[in-house]
């Protein structure tokens, strides 16, 4: 199917996701559930499609799918970081194993800094998965912030752009043929938290 364009509604369809299609509204004239896609979020679901038709060879030997996530009280959501519901859940499927990634595309100007709960879940994810117990099962969190990097350095204190990947957040628009590579990349580099 192809993606389409109304005078205030957008469709995009991408097979890796588990349900079609992804809406996006251009104003509030409509009421959509779950709710539509803001910006950031078309921005990612977008990118990713793009990455996985073009690059086929990344996927050899790996299944890819994409759940969006349902809205607070109803979605999946982690008490452990302050009530988060991610956006997304991603699914990569390799060597017998499950990569499940929660992401999140965001602005993170209002966030409390790199302490802030929503950011540190790319931690306090891996205490959940060891109590999951399950070998097979790698679970990651990532923000994909939509807010530029420089105006985030009031309360990075100079963090750079390798400090933020580090706590599992990339810039969506200065890394926009980068970003999608790096989270499907870092999920599966994810060491399991379970020993055997």
């Amino acid at each position: 199917m192809q993606d389409f364009e109304c005078a205030h509604l957008d469709a995009y369809f991408f097979g890796q996701h588990l349900y079609q299609p992804l809406l996006h509204l251009k104003n509030t004239a409509i009421q959509i559930s779950p709710v539509t896609l803001n910006a950031g979020e078309r921005d990612f679901v977008v990118d990713l499609r793009k990455f996985h038709d073009q690059e086929t060879g990344f996927f050899e030997g790996k299944e890819l799918y994409l759940l969006r996530n349902m809205s607070r009280g109803r979605g999946i959501g982690f008490f452990e970081a302050g009530n988060f519901h991610p956006d997304f859940i991603l699914w990569l499927l390799a060597d017998q194993k499950q990569y499940v990634s929660f992401v999140d595309p965001k602005g993170i100007r209002n966030l409390e800094g790199p302490n802030d709960p929503k950011i540190r879940f790319h931690e306090t994810i891996k205490e959940i998965e060891a109590r999951l117990g399950d070998p097979v099962v790698i679970l990651n969190s990532f923000i994909i912030s939509n807010t530029p990097l420089r105006q985030v350095s009031w309360w990075s204190d100079g963090m750079t752009k390798a400090e933020f990947e580090d706590r599992n957040v990339v810039f969506q628009q200065e890394d926009k043929n980068t970003y999608i590579r790096t989270i499907l990349t870092k999920a599966l580099a994810g060491q399991s938290a379970v020993t055997v």
